[in-house]
């Protein structure tokens, strides 16, 4: 499942539409965003359907070992224009969605999701880390996701 959404995902710097299957065949809906291709590792896509449901993985290119220790949950904050900061607790994603992925799941994924439909960018923090992603074709993309998500977003 990971390669087919960083295959769609390599055009880069606008937000994509797409639906892939999980191990047990049931229909995902993913949004996803990958700014820079210099740095692959560096991504942001929201998935709803099969057995994850609603999921937020980000992922700010942490890849080193110091990064992956310690609490297993983090804050992250996002800021979208002049809006205040939103802080969500993540947890580390497994590793097969790539080293350094957050994940945040259900209804705070939704809000999330409803924030990334708005502005031009979202500035992501954790920690002293932080990404800049674009939001060109977003609202689009996720609203398609929510559109055809089985589970309330």
């Amino acid at each position: 499942m990971l390669q087919l959404i960083l295959a769609a995902a390599l055009s880069g710097g606008t937000w994509h539409y797409d639906t892939t299957h999980d191990p047990l065949g049931q229909t995902v809906h993913v949004a996803q965003v990958q700014p820079d291709q210099a740095r692959p590792f560096v991504a942001m896509r929201l998935m709803c359907g099969g057995i994850q449901g609603v999921t937020l993985q980000v992922n700010l290119g942490q890849m080193q070992f110091a990064s992956m220790t310690g609490s297993p949950s983090r804050a992250l904050a996002f800021n979208v224009g002049a809006t205040p900061a939103y802080s969500a607790e993540a947890s580390l994603a497994p590793v097969a969605d790539g080293i350094g992925t957050y994940v945040i799941k259900g209804s705070e994924a939704g809000n999330l999701a409803h924030l990334l439909m708005q502005g031009d960018s979202v500035t992501v923090h954790q920690g002293s880390a932080s990404f800049t992603f674009p939001l060109s074709g977003a609202s689009l993309a996720i609203g398609e996701v929510i559109a055809n998500c089985p589970f309330k977003v």
